[in-house]
């Protein structure tokens, strides 16, 4: 339950720290911008769900990223996709939701 809240809490800064970036503000008054894409705004799409995953490190020498592979994973991809077809900011799974 605690997890929960700390990521629905954490997506709530995220996009508490778009709507009030000076940055982000200022290519959403660029004219250059504004002609090929009128009205643009940065939009972030948030699917949470909560589930078992194997983390693993991939890159070389010079650059690791960190990797995580499980069903879960990829559930939490597709909820995440889903947020642009229902036109919302997060969108939780069942197991989120019943915590």
């Amino acid at each position: 339950r605690k997890t929960t809240e700390f990521a629905v809490l954490a997506f709530c800064k995220v996009l508490a720290a778009i709507n009030v970036s000076g940055v982000l503000a200022e290519y959403r008054e660029h004219p250059g911008l504004l002609m090929k894409l009128p009205g643009y705004r940065v939009q972030m799409g948030f699917g949470l769900h909560s589930g078992w995953a194997i983390e693993g490190a991939i890159g070389s020498e010079f650059k690791v990223d960190a990797s995580y592979l499980s069903a879960n994973v990829k559930l939490a991809n597709s909820i995440e996709t889903a947020t642009q077809t229902y036109d919302a900011n997060i969108l939780l799974s069942g197991e989120i939701y019943s915590g």
